[in-house]
């Protein structure tokens, strides 16, 4: 069932006193792939360590950053820790999005590789970061996520999650799409695919292919056709509530779906019938009191540059 709630998207604001800090263990998840990623975790785990704080990386990752194995593996991590601390970019932190259970504990993004959009802070700004968070001198932020529902004969019905978007494509041909809002007929699209994004997708695939910028603390969902084959077609926002139902009638025998870029490709048959609606979990992001999202705009994505 969607779950259904009219109201703005939430931010939890709270100060805990030094000293009065519950954080006993943090968890690392790491894009392992990149060159500084062991140092980082090495000079963090000995910060966290005389602060009194357990640093615990899972098994799944640990050999790749050259530690030793504990036993403990990524689903049970994130069930023990009090605060997950995301090294890498935009990516890693949408991978971790998908872990079972992560809807239950506060994340902290640190950008250790390029852009970094959807992060906290840069790798200059780490320490920092870590301190004020422990020091309880943050705020929380509830980002939306999708709950995808997809009804089919081959693969069996199921459902998952997106944080970004969910994307229906062909990869070499035009497909034709229905899409109803709480069921209704909304418009039918002839176009290389579909965006359905959440406010925080909005700055991502959906951008480039010329949906708007939606502020994450809103709840709406956003319909961003790819190359459409009528100028009459736009972009569309949503209510936050809204059930979007997608079907297929395009004669190919499959199309592929997408969820929050390759986290999840799944393929379809063209009598499959796609559900999206708002999900009841949110991801809880650690954002520094300095933290701004339109200076994130101006300075990362160039929003209102003068083009010279």
């Amino acid at each position: 069932m969607c779950f259904s709630n009219r109201m703005w998207g939430d931010i939890s604001f709270f100060s805990i006193g030094e000293g009065d800090w519950m954080t006993k263990k943090v968890g690392f998840f790491v894009n392992t792939r990149k060159e500084n990623a062991p140092q980082v975790v090495a000079d963090v785990s000995e910060l966290l360590k005389k602060a009194g704080v357990a640093p615990i990386v899972a098994d799944e990752q640990a050999e790749d950053l050259g530690l030793k194995l504990t036993g403990i593996g990524t689903a049970q991590m994130v069930e023990d820790v009090d605060m997950l601390l995301v090294l890498g970019g935009d990516g890693t932190l949408l991978s971790a999005a998908h872990l079972p259970k992560i809807e239950t504990v506060p994340i902290l993004a640190i950008n250790i590789g390029n852009l970094g959009f959807l992060t906290d802070a840069s790798l200059a700004e780490l320490k920092p970061s870590l301190r004020a968070t422990l020091r309880g001198d943050y705020r929380i932020e509830h980002r939306m996520m999708l709950e995808v529902f997809v009804n089919s004969q081959s693969p069996q019905p199921f459902h998952t999650f997106a944080l970004n978007d969910v994307m229906i494509r062909h990869y070499t041909r035009l497909i034709e799409l229905n899409a109803y809002i709480d069921g209704e007929l909304f418009i039918p699209y002839n176009a290389d695919g579909l965006i359905i994004a959440t406010p925080s997708g909005s700055t991502g695939y959906s951008l480039s292919c010329g949906g708007t910028i939606v502020e994450p603390q809103l709840e709406a969902i956003l319909l961003t056709p790819i190359a459409p084959h009528s100028l009459t077609v736009r972009p569309f926002i949503a209510h936050g509530d809204a059930e979007i139902k997608v079907e297929m009638h395009s004669t190919y025998e499959s199309l592929d779906l997408f969820i929050d870029g390759q986290r999840e490709t799944h393929t379809l048959t063209r009598e499959a019938e796609i559900k999206i609606c708002r999900a009841k979990r949110t991801i809880q992001l650690i954002r520094s009191r300095s933290h701004s999202y339109y200076k994130a705009l101006r300075e990362k994505l160039m929003l209102g540059e003068r083009i010279k």
